[in-house]
């Protein structure tokens, strides 16, 4: 059944190589021989970049014809004599080892995908690839070369090292930033990029062509190409600033050698300096470049975070209120039906409304995680069960031919974490994978490789991180839509088939457990990863039956409030303590001295009351030296509360799942 496309695949990937082939004799053939008569092809600056860039975004699986192609075409530009021979065999597979070798440092070491488009990827990409790689070939291809009688090792060495460099420098970043345009991604450039580049390249053209005719200084050419360069590099982003250094690089060399422009009077070596000069310029322009992109990136993202904190606040405020509502409903309508004999019909109603009361509880919630104002209860997982629990559920609902793969060798991976919002989170991923896939999708754990891509939102995680990777084969996202990705009711799909929240979502809850989400796309497919810090604890069971009758403290002013959280304790093995207010709390247990040794929790609402939680806690530890305590609120600063007062953080609204973990956690902890 699988005949026709395999037929297929195979005829596409034959074509390539015989289009690659033909290409890279073009490019070698008018300089295959110059410098240096040994050096068959290894000064052929266009012909090893050209390979190299188109090499590195595929896996290296398929990387066999191509090498085979660049075999032959370098084969064809020998002479293959009694006298040459060697030579022409050694160069032959010297050009094949410098493709391979290249790619495979900078698809290993740089990134999969290709893209320069943070410092650290650019600083890879500089050391690795023009001086790494290009000066190990050149090592290996002057050694060669001296062998067979050719000039000195230092000779042949600048020929291969300045020549081959520089071409890697300037034509990689140029092909790769274009390749991607060409599949639908760019991911380094800006909305005017292409009329930058087409503007710089213009710019460039004239300033070399007046130089020439002028005979103007290296020194002036040098200056002038710097600023339109930066230029370039500020407004048009990488790819245009790539494609216009290409551009300066290719002309200068192509002038030098036919004895035009400023550098023709340095003898038969002027090539050199000229490509020494461009090189510089070529790393300024970069640098640039991918300083701006991330300053730009930066503002977009503390733009985002300012829109998120307004939506937050009127969400939160909105969502709370109305879960309190919910939470009443809720709360009353389950006591009333554990009050209600068996077989009542009024039982039947009060589970519609309880059903009801769950719906809205968990629209308020994904509002909530939308405004990244989360549940803040953590327990301790096992993240390769979360994404099997996670993957469970979407295969049911994936589309016909779809198929979830799971990669996740290796592990524990233990997360602190939320489960029904990771697993949320999670689903969300791999749902719209399933939609937007052709026909597989992979979901991947891991902890460790380095970052594929900058994280869009949120802050990579301070010590040791573990990654959910879902990856479709589908035709990736379109870059304008980008920059909207994570932002709450923004939606692609057709009105009525989808909230807008899903990766919303996803953000909110990346951005809850400090971690953050990156996303990479081109016309082959899209990667999310959602980055979380990795646990050193081992994970524990979920809670269940958390006391033995221990005595709780629960001080809060709302009595429905304290009256559901008491029969919420009262189900976890618990014997609530409740009080409307702090004093009370203290004059009680002043009296009740033999109580004191039984009391395992305090539970404090912190909304209306007077005292302040970490002077409350401390006070009552006076009292109760091993007391945990939880502090309970709708306010945000109650993490900064919690801290000071040594306490488990409750989130209001909250129901008795998320009562149970907190429990759980603050018992875990040091008092």
């Amino acid at each position: 059944m699988n005949t026709v496309p395999w037929t297929a695949t195979r005829a596409r990937t034959l074509l390539q190589a015989i289009a690659l082939g033909t290409l890279y004799y073009l490019l070698a053939r008018p300089v295959a021989n110059l410098e240096s008569a040994n050096s068959l092809a290894a000064i052929a600056w266009p012909a090893p970049a050209t390979a190299i860039a188109f090499l590195w975004p595929l896996p290296p699986r398929q990387w066999f014809p191509f090498l085979l192609a660049v075999l032959a075409a370098v084969a064809s530009n020998g002479h293959f004599s009694a006298e040459s021979w060697r030579s022409d065999v050694g160069f032959c597979l010297l050009n094949v080892f410098e493709v391979a070798f290249c790619a495979w440092l900078g698809r290993r070491y740089v990134g999969a995908s290709g893209t320069l488009s943070t410092t650290s990827a650019l600083i890879r990409f500089l050391v690795l690839l023009p001086l790494v790689g290009i000066g190990l070939t050149a090592m290996l291809g002057a050694t060669f070369a001296a062998d067979l009688g050719g000039d000195s090792w230092w000779r042949e060495w600048q020929i291969l090292f300045v020549g081959n460099g520089v071409a890697v420098l300037v034509l990689v970043p140029a092909l790769l930033a274009w390749r991607d345009r060409s599949s639908g991604a760019a991911p380094g450039g800006l909305p005017g990029g292409r009329l930058s580049a087409l503007a710089g390249c213009l710019a460039v053209v004239t300033i070399l062509a007046a130089t020439a005719a002028l005979h103007l200084s290296e020194e002036v050419q040098r200056g002038v190409l710097a600023l339109v360069l930066a230029a370039v590099a500020i407004y048009g982003g990488l790819p245009a600033a790539a494609t216009t250094v290409a551009t300066a690089a290719i002309l200068g060399v192509s002038l030098t050698l036919v004895h035009l422009g400023p550098y023709q009077y340095e003898g038969a070596n002027s090539s050199w300096s000229l490509q020494v000069d461009m090189a510089g310029l070529a790393i300024l322009t970069f640098f640039v470049a991918v300083a701006t992109r991330e300053r730009r990136q930066l503002a977009l993202r503390l733009e985002r975070a300012r829109r998120m904190e307004s939506l937050g606040l009127l969400a939160g405020g909105v969502a709370h209120d109305f879960n309190n509502i919910l939470a009443a409903v809720d709360g009353y309508a389950e006591i009333a039906h554990d009050r209600l004999p068996e077989g009542s019909s009024a039982r039947p109603a009060l589970d519609e409304v309880r059903t009801a009361s769950a719906r809205g509880r968990d629209l308020t919630e994904q509002i909530l995680l939308a405004a990244r104002r989360g549940d803040r209860v953590r327990e301790m997982l096992e993240l390769a069960s979360v994404v099997g629990e996670a993957v469970a559920l979407a295969r049911p609902l994936s589309r016909n031919g779809v198929v979830i793969d799971i990669e996740a060798n290796g592990g524990p991976w233990p997360v602190a974490a939320h489960r029904g919002q990771l697993v949320r989170a999670v689903l969300n991923l791999v749902r719209n994978a399933c939609l937007a896939a052709r026909s597989r999708v992979v979901v991947r754990v891991a902890s460790a490789g380095s970052m594929a891509a900058p994280l869009a939102v949120g802050d990579t995680p301070p010590g040791s991180a573990v990654w959910i990777e879902v990856e479709d084969d589908g035709a990736g996202i379109p870059a304008e839509h980008l920059v909207h990705l994570f932002e709450p009711f923004y939606s692609t799909r057709a009105q009525g088939s989808g909230t807008g929240l899903g990766l919303a979502i996803v953000a909110g809850v990346a951005c809850e457990h400090q971690g953050g989400v990156s996303v990479e796309t081109s016309g082959t497919g899209t990667r999310f990863r959602l980055v979380l810090p990795l646990a050193e604890a081992a994970p524990s069971p979920r809670a269940g039956q958390l006391g033995n009758g221990e005595a709780v403290v629960l001080i809060g002013g709302d009595p429905a409030s304290r009256e559901r959280s008491e029969n919420w304790l009262a189900e976890l093995g618990f014997e609530p303590l409740g009080y409307g207010d702090a004093s009370e709390a203290f004059e009680a247990l002043a009296d009740a001295t033999d109580l004191r040794d039984s009391i395992a929790l305090l539970l404090a609402d912190l909304d209306g009351l007077s005292m302040d939680g970490a002077d409350l806690a401390e006070h009552l530890r006076e009292q109760v030296p091993a007391l945990r305590v939880i502090l309970c609120s709708d306010n945000s600063d109650v993490v900064t509360v919690a801290r000071a007062a040594r306490a488990t953080v409750l989130p209001k609204p909250f129901d008795r799942e998320a009562l149970g973990r907190a429990a759980a956690s603050a018992l875990k902890t040091l008092p």
